[in-house]
């Protein structure tokens, strides 16, 4: 659930700020939003992120499907195994979707956020959702994967163990072979 509300606000979000910039802001206009730090730029971008794959759009709408379709088969089979893989991955989705929408209906994508203190490429919204939700999900790999892995192994040991102990099986096996069982075993009954 948590993973279906964050890509779909994620999709909003980026849909609507597109809307907002193509009605109020010409093709290659420019407009200030924070000074020295970042401005408004109205551009469009044909290929992937960062205009990558310019030259071979198909390419790219290939290559995002199937990560898109990779994204969702994980978000499905692991959305238990921890919050932050659950919403670094569902960042990440909902910005693919937002910027496929675009490639699909349109046959670019509008960016219009540029840095103004460094020489980068213009972005929007989905882009930023996907560059933060790999961040997230390095920072899931690096530090809470070996917990998490070590937390299933050991649930999985307690659940193997369980699995085949029934609480009179003690009693059963002692019947069976005849041998009571040994002192404290049976809740101190022969401890005298």
């Amino acid at each position: 659930m948590l993973a279906i509300i964050i890509t779909i606000a994620v999709v909003v979000f980026d849909q609507v700020s597109k809307a907002i910039v193509i009605n109020n802001l010409e093709l290659y206009g420019e407009a200030g939003f924070i000074p020295h730090i970042i401005s408004f730029y109205h551009t469009r971008n044909t290929g992937a992120a960062f205009s990558s794959f310019s030259d071979k759009p198909w390419v790219f709408m290939v290559l995002s499907f199937a990560a898109m379709a990779a994204t969702v088969f994980v978000l499905i089979k692991e959305y238990r195994r921890h919050r932050l893989l659950t919403v670094s991955l569902a960042m990440i989705l909902g910005g693919g979707i937002g910027n496929m929408i675009d490639r699909i209906g349109l046959g670019y994508v509008t960016d219009f956020l540029r840095f103004d203190f460094v020489d980068f490429a213009i972005f929007n919204v989905a882009d930023s959702f996907i560059t933060v939700g790999a961040v997230l999900l390095g920072v899931y790999i690096l530090v809470f994967e070996p917990k998490v892995e070590k937390r299933l192994k050991a649930e999985k040991a307690a659940a193997s163990s369980d699995e085949g102990t029934d609480p009179g099986d003690k009693q059963k096996t002692a019947d069976e072979s005849g041998n009571p069982p040994e002192d404290g075993e049976n809740g101190g009954e022969n401890a005298g």
